[in-house]
């Protein structure tokens, strides 16, 4: 019994100066040195890591943000181009009078060329913004209730679009029906009022351009405001 006591009591003698032996040695410059260096090679490749996906996620935000605009600035060119057409047309039909085997050929050839630019426009105006939602969640731009509001402006870009085509379709009607006649005076009338809705600044096509370039930039601003 009394030499268990005196093993415990050596130990309890032994342990404040063990604990001050270690505390010496993890002072020595050499040992700090070597836990520096071990920490530093596990924390600054983290570090690096973690700052270098952010920049790359940044970098692929501000990229998509400028391809929206780019895509919306495609979409207005060649839109205008086709509403530019069916008017510079109807203009040069008038203008010219020319008869109607003249007229038929002239017309057959704006068909054509109309026909292959408003193709060109349909195959890229609807795929590259319905896969902006899916984009955003991938690049983690921000909560779900941005989210859900870049859902609604995705939503009214769409619409815009579907307005746009519609303010200009009756015009298209209008040059290629059977019955249109550049030399018919009551024929041109409609034409020309059917312009003049076309380009009205309240009801037709500019507040829609105004609106959709407005929403562009607030769909772009998710992706080059994220943090």
């Amino acid at each position: 019994m009394a030499s268990q006591q005196n093993i415990q009591t050596a130990k309890e003698s032994e342990s404040p100066s063990t604990i001050k032996q270690a505390l010496d040695i993890l002072k020595h410059p050499l040992v700090l040195l070597v836990i520096g260096a071990t920490i530093t090679s596990l924390l600054v490749p983290y570090l690096n890591a973690k700052v270098n996906r952010n920049e790359i996620l940044q970098a692929a935000r501000l990229k998509k943000a400028i391809e929206i605009g780019e895509h919306n600035t495609e979409f207005n060119s060649k839109f205008n181009t086709l509403k530019t057409m069916l008017e510079s047309f109807h203009k040069r039909s008038v203008r010219a009078r020319l008869n109607p085997s003249e007229f038929r050929e002239a017309k057959s050839k704006f068909l054509d060329e109309f026909s292959r630019r408003y193709l060109d426009l349909d195959e890229k105006a609807w795929w590259w913004y319905p896969a902006l939602e899916r984009e955003a969640s991938v690049m983690r731009l921000s909560s779900r209730s941005d989210l859900q509001t870049l859902d609604t402006e995705l939503t009214e870009y769409g619409d815009n679009l579907n307005k746009s085509f519609a303010i200009l379709r009756p015009l298209w009607q209008a040059l290629t029906a059977y019955d249109y006649d550049p030399n018919d005076k009551e024929c041109t009338n409609k034409v020309d009022k059917i312009i003049a809705d076309v380009n009205d600044p309240n009801n037709g096509l500019p507040p829609l351009f105004q609106s959709r370039n407005l929403l562009i930039e607030k769909i772009a601003g998710h992706f080059s405001s994220a943090q």
